[in-house]
């Protein structure tokens, strides 16, 4: 898991978002050991851990997180955010 969050990390300081396939999700958190809403839950998990949002995925190529940095909400917005999780 270490390895994954340094890898988004570095994607995070080059672009806005940094796409995580099925393949290295799997590394991580099993399909096969994990019920589905569980694993997403974990998948999430990590991100706000590291003040990241995660979208999650499910298509023809599998599931796909999309991490993104969780921005500073303007105090003119009454602390409502308007980053999605």
């Amino acid at each position: 898991m270490k390895t994954l969050a340094k890898y988004v990390a570095t994607q995070l300081e080059e672009r806005a978002f940094c796409v995580v396939f099925e393949d290295d999700l799997e590394r991580c958190w099993p399909r096969k050991k994990i019920a589905r809403l569980e694993r997403e839950r974990k998948i999430r998990a990590f991100a706000a851990s590291r003040s990241w949002t995660a979208a999650i995925l499910e298509g023809e190529l599998g599931t796909r997180a999309i991490f993104r940095k969780v921005e500073p909400v303007p105090a003119d917005q009454g602390g409502i955010s308007l980053v999605p999780s």
